[in-house]
């Protein structure tokens, strides 16, 4: 475990006394967390499971179209035209097949995703509530195309998650505290009055810190986001594993 603090650098635009532009602050911090969460290992199985899933998904379109084209010709068939009974029962069955090969495959994903979205921190789960609600509901006597897509949604607002700072308001410590993430890295918290601390992801949900040192830092650090004081540099602890 390697430990080291992480640099989060405001900076103006221009060289006037004007108020820096909050959208090209965030886009600033986000390059510099980007470097510490990239090789991350959860980014890395989102990245796999989405390009499984897609796949998945793209073969069951394939079968739909496939399926509906072979039943237009049986009912058109006559002397003469298109292939044989048995040709196409054939590949009528080689279609059922695999679509019982992807409704396989998603009713093992579709637990996996689910547990996943209990490691997100709240904004995100909040933003997924949509897609999860539809895979718990999901039983494998379902067509697979729906599970996929809440999947494939899931992953997809992760990744958009991660890349970016989110700002909510959250209970902690017994009060209502000012909360950023950097992604799905890191998040740090703080309050009005003496309260703040470090969130961090875990495999049961995310776990938090109180560290009341950093609040000065933080309280600074939101300040220059909400254009209330000079751009200027803060320090935070961040913890590699």
């Amino acid at each position: 475990m390697h430990r080291l603090t992480i640099a989060l650098l405001f900076s103006c635009a221009t060289a006037k006394a004007e108020e820096p532009d909050v959208t090209a602050l965030r886009e600033t911090i986000s390059k510099i967390v980007d470097t510490q969460t990239l090789e991350s290992k959860e980014r890395k199985d989102w990245e796999s499971r989405k390009a499984e899933f897609a796949a998945l998904l793209e073969l069951h379109r394939k079968e739909i179209a496939l399926l509906d084209e072979e039943l237009d010709k049986a009912g058109q068939s006559a002397p003469g035209h298109g292939e044989s009974a048995d040709t196409m029962k054939q590949k009528i069955e080689s279609l059922k097949q695999t679509r019982r090969i992807a409704t396989e495959a998603v009713a093992r994903n579709v637990p996996r995703a689910i547990a996943l979205t209990k490691r997100f921190p709240d904004p995100l789960r909040k933003d997924c509530e949509v897609e999860i609600a539809a895979l718990t509901a999901w039983v494998a006597a379902d067509e697979p195309r729906e599970a996929l897509q809440s999947i494939l949604s899931v992953l997809a607002k992760a990744q958009q998650f991660d890349r970016r700072f989110t700002r909510s308001i959250e209970v902690r410590d017994g009060r209502e505290v000012d909360v950023i993430y950097l992604g799905l890295a890191r998040a740090f918290y703080a309050d009005k009055k003496e309260s703040a601390g470090i969130g961090e992801p875990g495999a049961d949900g995310w776990k938090w810190t109180t560290k009341p040192e950093i609040r000065a830092e933080l309280l600074a650090a939101f300040g220059m986001l909400d254009k209330k004081r000079t751009p200027a540099m803060v320090r935070l602890p961040l913890e590699i594993q």
